[in-house]
């Protein structure tokens, strides 16, 4: 590598919001590292340095990378659920994951890691999401109940959701469904949710220091689905308008991902008769349809915090969450 500063950027083939901000940024200020392909590179890593070389012959070591973003990287055994990997292709991808991991980490000590918290789920996950968010949103009363019948007797409409969106079957999840709990399983693990009368789905996509607002009105699915990416399968639901968000909603916003030691999220929420309730924060949410060709300051605020050009912002290193 020369001497201009790049951005490491972790993800897989099938990403087109990396492709997106490569395309942007430069091929040649980025090193893009795809997980389901690390047998097309040459990965070297010990005590003083690291060293990796892309199909083509390019290379990077820690002292070229100025900053780094965790997108999308995914083991193969996640990337295609359906198909069975021989044991020992299944030991290799968790040997390199386990490298490429500490990899990361080791990039994350040196105050290189940008915007999204690889695994932040493990210590934010929904259900602490939920708890966190109600000092600030109305939040749709919620229970997770496995083995016990007693707890499935909600008198109202509910919604049944997954906590992971592993396949349920051959290409097959649980989107959110309307449920009558008396009809569930109750030795079944379940994520069920009081069902939210909503005119408009609204995501923002939190950016360290700035928030960019956007709705789906639910009319045209609402006969089908109460989830719009199921009904994105079906019609095309990409055009988001910007939403715009009342000064103390943007107020609550702020505090609420300070609260959960966020850089980035993708907050999810349903908007009707007049008030927000607080659905989750994907910790590496997509974001790239929303802004794809960059009218509405999305799209130039990503490219800005993760140029090698900018100053760093890097995620603090350890964090606690005060519960």
């Amino acid at each position: 590598m020369g001497n201009a500063p790049i951005t490491f950027i972790y993800t897989n083939s099938y990403d087109t919001t990396t492709d997106l901000l490569v395309a942007k940024l430069g091929s040649e200020r980025v090193f893009r590292f795809n997980f389901n392909l690390w047998r097309d590179y040459r990965i070297y890593v010990d005590g003083d340095r690291f060293e990796i070389a892309n199909p083509a012959g390019r290379s990077v070591g820690d002292r070229d990378i100025a900053k780094v973003l965790w997108r999308k990287p995914m083991r193969r055994q996640h990337m295609l659920p359906d198909e069975s990997l021989p044991r020992l292709e299944s030991y290799l991808d968790e040997e390199l994951w386990y490298a490429m991991r500490e990899l990361v980490g080791l990039l994350w000590y040196q105050g290189k890691l940008v915007l999204v918290e690889p695994f932040a789920d493990l210590r934010a996950g929904k259900l602490i999401q939920a708890r966190v968010a109600r000092r600030y949103f109305n939040v749709p009363r919620w229970k997770f109940a496995c083995g016990m019948p007693a707890a499935l007797r909600q008198p109202g409409p509910s919604v049944a959701k997954s906590l992971t969106s592993e396949r349920v079957g051959t290409g097959a999840v649980l989107y959110t469904t309307p449920v009558v709990e008396s009809d569930l399983d109750p030795s079944t693990p379940w994520m069920l949710q009081d069902l939210v009368a909503a005119e408009k789905d609204v995501t923002i996509a939190f950016v360290r220091d700035r928030l960019f607002a956007f709705e789906l009105p639910r009319e045209g699915f609402l006969e089908r689905t109460v989830d719009w990416r199921r009904a994105a399968l079906e019609t095309i639901t990409n055009d988001w308008p910007v939403h715009e968000l009342p000064g103390e909603m943007t107020a609550k916003l702020f505090a609420f991902m300070q609260d959960m030691g966020l850089h980035y999220g993708r907050i999810d929420m349903l908007y009707g008769r007049g008030s927000y309730h607080f659905l989750e924060v994907n910790s590496g949410g997509e974001w790239g349809w929303l802004d794809a060709e960059g009218k509405h300051g999305l799209l130039d605020k990503m490219l800005e915090e993760i140029s090698p050009d900018t100053p760093v912002h890097p995620l603090p290193f350890a964090r606690s969450l005060r519960l």
